[in-house]
């Protein structure tokens, strides 16, 4: 059962009984909203930081993140006007307007196994390279599906479906390619 604060990646919004329990709950649109904006974390804070930091919340207008290390964190608290304003640009079309971001190391190394059990997009891009992920095809009867699923959200603008339709497929991508690996 979920949790009225869990956030889930939007690859596990794909499962089906995760997104039955989700529209039955009511909280679809804010699981979906606060997925889309997690899943284009990488594009906010670059490759540089993408691997040492994972979003994990937003209440109140504050997006949470949990980092690698305190370096990490004094790092990206000296940028943080710059990346609340990269944040609202995939935010604010989602009717989200992200005013603070909180950063703390302590939570990343459960919120980061946590994230390899779950699949989440951050984690699947770790463990594989673009090469491998672009080099690997799958089924064009599932990236039809998620074509088909995303252009119904009607809160997105069209670069952003595109981006995440790409990273839905790359998430694919990489849980098939891990499929792979673990039947070695």
């Amino acid at each position: 059962m979920l949790k009225n604060n869990e956030t889930l990646p939007i690859g596990s919004l794909i499962d089906s009984s995760v997104f039955a329990q989700s529209l039955k709950s009511g909280r679809f649109q804010i699981l979906i909203k606060h997925s889309t904006i997690f899943s284009f974390w990488g594009d906010i804070v670059g490759r540089k930081f993408e691997k040492y930091t994972i979003p994990y919340a937003i209440k109140s207008s504050v997006l949470y993140v949990s980092a690698k290390s305190p370096v990490v964190v004094q790092e990206l608290s000296l940028n943080k006007k710059v990346l609340i304003k990269k944040t609202n640009t995939y935010s604010m079309p989602l009717g989200i307007e992200i005013k603070d971001i909180v950063f703390n190391y302590k939570n990343f190394e459960t919120l980061s196994s946590k994230a390899s059990e779950e699949n989440y997009v951050q984690d699947s891009l770790i463990w594989y390279k673009d090469d491998e992920l672009k080099n690997h095809q799958i089924d064009n009867d599932i990236v039809g599906e998620i074509e088909k699923s995303v252009h119904k959200i009607n809160f997105l603008n069209e670069e952003q479906k595109q981006k995440l339709i790409q990273k839905i497929v790359l998430n694919q991508k990489a849980k098939m390619l891990r499929k792979i690996d673990n039947n070695k």
